[in-house]
């Protein structure tokens, strides 16, 4: 939701800025994969110590070079289909990191904390079938929608859950990853039921394209 309501204002913002980084020969690809590095590397220098307050103001300043990265592709001309695929695949990876760093410090912090682990797990399983989901259904030429929890929705929320409970407020990170846990198979439905209701009114379409039609002198 956050991705599809904000994308046009922050591209405002951003595009000044990222035509002086083109113009200085930074490629959005040298940004994401720095992104990825700072990202993950915070995630488990912070996180993965218990870190919590300090983990998410960093990881979500790393994460702003998410938003550069397409603005200087859009500057340079576009970008192209392996930009996006770096762009996909460091998303993946800096999401696995971060929920993973969480789990490894869950585990020795409060190992008895069952309900968080497994909404961690579940976190983690269901944020890499939202985006999956939409790339299998882009892959087939299926249309579905963005959906309830996107990467921009997530990571809001688990950041915000964490540095909440870091400053000790009580079951604040438990919150936070039931709200992404459902909401992520939320999207997932809708982006499967999506992609069917796509699938079946373009199956109606070439049926009633390629039905035989019946002249009056036919009868």
């Amino acid at each position: 939701m956050l991705s599809e309501y904000g994308r046009s204002g922050v591209t405002r913002v951003a595009h000044p800025f990222a035509t002086l980084l083109v113009r200085a020969g930074v490629t959005a690809n040298g940004i994401t994969l720095t992104g990825l590095v700072l990202t993950s590397a915070a995630a488990v220098a912070l996180f993965g110590n218990g870190l919590l307050v300090a983990g998410a103001i960093v990881i979500a300043l790393c994460t702003l070079l998410d938003l550069v990265d397409g603005a200087v592709a859009r500057a340079g001309g576009g970008g192209s289909p392996y930009g996006a695929l770096v762009d996909a695949v460091s998303d993946r990876v800096a999401d696995g990191v971060i929920l993973s760093s969480l789990l490894w410090w869950l585990v020795y912090a409060e190992p008895d904390n069952r309900y968080a682990l497994v909404m961690l797990l579940a976190c983690l399983v269901l944020s890499q079938v939202v985006s999956y989901s939409k790339a299998r259904a882009d892959a087939g030429g299926l249309r579905t929608p963005g959906g309830l929890m996107e990467r921009a929705d997530r990571l809001v929320l688990i950041l915000l859950g964490a540095g909440l409970e870091g400053l000790g407020v009580p079951w604040a990170l438990e919150v936070g990853l039931t709200a992404v846990a459902a909401g992520s198979l939320v999207t997932v439905v809708q982006r499967v039921w999506g992609g069917r209701t796509d699938y079946f009114r373009r199956v109606a379409r070439e049926d009633v394209a390629t039905a035989p039609t019946t002249r009056p002198g036919d009868r």
